[in-house]
């Protein structure tokens, strides 16, 4: 029982240093300077996933302390809601986990739409940063608009790379790469709430047993079993 107790803390302790870090990835990376991010949160709201997935984990955590706290070992329903409560969360993440990798599908013309949606400022903004000219390419059709910043000549700019490249890019900080690595974060939740879901069943049920026993034991006159 100890060693369940033992690893039973060190999930929640998991689980609630996810819920933190949701929160607060979700605050920090959500400023304007985070330029493919922000073109990704005009289709996803990825702070309002990373607030509600982190505060969830952070309230089961505390759910889970007073399950473990305040029910005995003949009464186990707490931790019973507390399993209940992880099969919701798990496919509460499995559902926004999904939603994100959906949309990394079909980044490439996904983002042709966000970018002729963009403010001048915000495609100033992205041309300067990574030297490129449109999205497809630096001409009308491939959604070259503004002719400033480092694009401010149209020869030079239609002879340049479109950001497309750049923003759908698998490598930092694309497209591509971030929503790879924040889908599979998400899943990798997963695995604590699967596992902490697991070992509170062998909570239950070890209680279980030593109640039997224990019922078994007063029958023989409370002895004990040798």
């Amino acid at each position: 029982m100890r060693k369940l107790i033992i690893i039973w803390s060190f999930l929640n302790f998991c689980l609630f240093s996810a819920g933190i870090l949701l929160i607060t990835l979700s605050i920090l990376l959500s400023k304007p300077d985070y330029l493919i991010l922000s073109l990704i949160s005009t289709k996803i709201n990825l702070k309002i996933i990373g607030i509600t997935l982190g505060s969830t984990y952070i309230f089961s955590t505390i759910f889970s302390i007073i399950s473990i706290l305040f029910s005995s070992i003949e009464n186990s329903n707490l931790l019973k809601i507390l399993n209940i409560w992880l099969i919701i969360i798990a496919f509460l993440t499995l559902i926004f986990g999904s939603y994100i990798w959906i949309f990394s599908l079909n980044q490439i013309s996904t983002f042709f739409e966000i970018w002729l949606n963009q403010s001048i400022n915000i495609q100033e903004r992205i041309q300067d940063k990574f030297q490129c000219c449109g999205y497809f390419n630096g001409t009308l059709e491939g959604g070259f608009k503004n002719q400033i910043g480092f694009c401010s000549n149209s020869i030079f700019a239609s002879n340049q790379i479109g950001c497309q490249s750049i923003i759908t890019s698998a490598k930092s900080p694309g497209s591509d790469f971030t929503l790879e690595n924040i889908f599979t974060s998400i899943y990798g939740f997963e695995i604590i709430i699967g596992l902490l879901f697991l070992i509170t069943v062998c909570l239950i049920n070890e209680r279980q047993i030593k109640v039997r026993f224990k019922r078994i034991d007063e029958k023989r006159g409370g002895g004990g079993f040798v």
